[in-house]
């Protein structure tokens, strides 16, 4: 075990110079790297106290790179946050302002429209239901991929 701080702290920076990361993550990663329990905890609530580490910016940062790289619903954006340690309320708050303005329906829509080409040719029911877990695994509600597996489909 490695009990040095300062590397810990220099650690911890190389990592957070990349993209923000969650309190529990950052402390995950310092220990896989040697670090003792007692100069992470202390390096962790040192860049918390400057501002460098924070689960509510990290959680809005995430939220907003996931909904804007893959069109997903709310229910994986949440589960993938609560994954990095991030606590039910901020994720909540963090999702909420990423998909604020954008619906839901729209964005299954998209990932449904993406999808389609590798649907093409294969019977109805093996479409509807590989359109229906496609969806389902983003993260969509139950409602919103039952209505866009039949609006997709329809088209067909």
């Amino acid at each position: 075990m490695n009990e040095s701080v300062p590397e810990a702290r220099s650690a911890a920076l190389r990592l957070i110079k990349f993209r923000p990361r969650s309190e529990h993550e950052l402390k995950g990663r310092l220990a896989e790297k040697g670090f003792a329990e007692a100069a992470v905890r202390t390096v962790v609530e040192d860049l918390r106290r400057t501002g460098l580490v924070g689960d509510a910016r990290f959680a809005r940062y995430f939220a907003v790179q996931q909904a804007s790289s893959k069109p997903v619903g709310r229910r994986l954006l949440l589960s993938r946050l609560r994954s990095k340690g991030i606590d039910p309320v901020l994720a909540e708050e963090a999702v909420q302002q990423a998909t604020e303005g954008k619906d839901e329906l729209e964005r299954a829509r998209e990932a449904a429209s993406r999808r389609a080409p590798a649907l093409e040719g294969l019977p109805r029911e093996a479409a509807q239901r590989r359109l229906f877990g496609f969806l389902s695994r983003r993260g969509f509600s139950g409602e919103v991929v039952h209505k866009v597996v039949r609006e997709s489909l329809a088209r067909a």
